[in-house]
């Protein structure tokens, strides 16, 4: 009967302790504005823009969680018969976390091919560190899927729309778990439990 109360104490203690809480991220984007690859006479022959977006995470530490950062819209005109190879563009975009602003550089190529049509090719965005102090570090990675080559339709007005993911991972934060009111008492309770055991072997082994 002795050994029961400090089991009751430690199990107590373990379900105070609990798991890392998850953490609110709050994040939005600002897309570039409309841009220019070809230009053909007197038309535009291809645009591309990227929309910004804005979301909220609960982001659970070292657990990396899928979520869509940006809009990609594409649109083609009139073909340009003049166009050779590929065209890049560079491109900045804005992502900001928590009042931190960093931006996703890179380049973008376009090629007119057979049939009237243009592909756009697949481009990498780089991975974004955000040291969010006692929130911790949070690591921002595009997902390449998203931004594999796609073929646009020449003399057409039809865009082609493309939403983009990225993973968001948290890492090295100070997350101090809060116990739930129901452990708490069971803490408690075991507490109180050990201490009026120990009261009564003390008072048993007077003489």
């Amino acid at each position: 009967m002795t050994n029961r109360f400090p089991a009751a104490a430690a199990l107590a203690f373990s379900l105070c302790a609990g798991a890392a809480q998850a953490v609110p991220i709050s994040f939005s984007t600002t897309g570039s504005p409309v841009q220019t690859y070809f230009q053909s006479t007197p038309a535009v022959s291809a645009t591309v823009q990227f929309a910004g977006v804005s979301g909220a995470l609960d982001l659970t530490p070292d657990v990396g969680q899928q979520a869509r950062f940006f809009t990609f819209f594409a649109g083609t005109g009139p073909a340009d018969p003049g166009m050779t190879g590929i065209e890049y563009q560079p491109y900045s975009v804005g992502l900001t976390v928590l009042g931190i602003t960093k931006y996703f550089e890179f380049d973008l190529g376009v090629q007119e091919i057979a049939n009237d049509q243009y592909q756009i090719h697949a481009f990498a965005m780089p991975s974004l560190t955000f040291d969010l102090g006692a929130t911790g570090t949070l690591t921002v990675t595009p997902n390449a899927f998203y931004t594999q080559a796609v073929q646009l339709p020449a003399n057409t007005p039809a865009y082609h729309l493309r939403d983009l993911y990225a993973t968001f991972q948290l890492t090295g934060t100070t997350v101090t778990p809060v116990p739930e009111p129901g452990s708490l008492a069971l803490a408690m309770l075991a507490i109180g439990a050990l201490s009026v055991s120990r009261r009564c072997r003390g008072r048993a082994r007077r003489p």
